[in-house]
């Protein structure tokens, strides 16, 4: 059952299904449950996350009415996940403590990538100490998992770089190492960028930041492809390349805005008209008027009745 998925920090990332330890055959399945379940999975490939947390509710309740601890750790963490890429952290947040008080109140053990998701949307909100106490306690409760605890030390790492701790930050890097998977060399690469600009390096961080977004494209993370062009966007801007920083911003704030995520994306499209003005990018101005027009037409059309 259980939809071994991350994509962060604010995590979407690789999908690949999870089984059971055959040894442990575990309750019987509940047909109600796993057709809801797999209902959330699909609708989740194919970047769906509002259809699959509608899915995943109806699974996790049929979860607690099953009093199933397994199902109810694993259909909150898909939910969690889903709701994380509709850009509701804050109910992915509240959903993964639920899960956590009642698997803690029976004893159960609670899987790692629980903690993780947690320590991803807190990090969204913008709670960095939680996000780095959930970080802290994927590491701790995921020896043998390898991804979980490099996802856990990026979390760390941003943290740092949210706080100029750059001795945190090099630690986080060095328990990444080096790694061929694109999304996590694109972590690996945001943290060195952010590394950069706390020693003033801002045209290494571009560089940085460029491969990072690349990365995160080919891995399909595209929320983490806003993130690192607005990062490269503003080492740019720091390089006193402002031209290029235009750019950047205006590539990610359409892309936030094509995800739905308006405010990011009007956000980034804002700095980005700005700077062309200051710049005479006209094309770039011009380019943020139409964006704009099409997201509140379509906004207004959402809302009718």
């Amino acid at each position: 059952m259980r939809f071994r998925t991350f994509c962060l920090v604010l995590v979407a990332l690789a999908l690949s299904g999870c089984g059971s330890n055959p040894s442990e055959p575990g309750p019987p399945p509940d047909a109600r449950l796993d057709q809801a379940n797999r209902a959330g999975n699909e609708a989740l490939s194919i970047d769906m996350p509002r259809m699959a947390a509608r899915q995943y509710k109806m699974a996790l309740q049929r979860a607690y009415e099953r009093d199933d601890p397994a199902a109810i750790a694993d259909v909150s963490y898909n939910l969690a996940l889903a709701l994380m890429r509709a850009g509701d952290a804050n109910s992915a947040l509240a959903t993964v403590r639920d899960a956590r008080l009642d698997l803690e109140r029976r004893r159960a053990t609670v899987p790692p990538e629980l903690f993780l998701v947690q320590a991803a949307a807190a990090y969204r909100i913008g709670d960095l100490s939680g996000a780095d106490t959930a970080a802290q306690e994927t590491i701790a409760h995921a020896p043998q998992d390898q991804d979980a605890k490099a996802r856990a030390w990026f979390i760390r790492g941003l943290v740092a770089a949210e706080h100029s701790d750059a001795t945190g930050l090099a630690q986080a890097i060095a328990a990444l190492g080096a790694t061929k998977q694109s999304d996590l060399q694109a972590d690996r690469d945001e943290l060195l960028g952010r590394a950069a600009l706390l020693t003033n390096q801002p045209a290494e961080a571009l560089g940085l930041f460029e491969r990072s977004a690349t990365s995160r494209q080919q891995a399909l993370d595209y929320r983490g492809m806003v993130r690192a062009l607005s990062l490269a966007g503003d080492a740019a801007l720091r390089a006193g390349r402002n031209s290029e920083a235009a750019v950047f911003l205006l590539r990610g704030g359409r892309s936030a805005l094509l995800q739905g995520d308006s405010t990011t994306g009007l956000t980034l499209l804002k700095r980005a008209e700005e700077l062309a003005r200051k710049t005479l990018q006209s094309t770039i101005v011009d380019e943020v008027g139409r964006l704009r027009k099409a997201t509140a037409q379509r906004e207004n059309g959402s809302g009718r009745t």
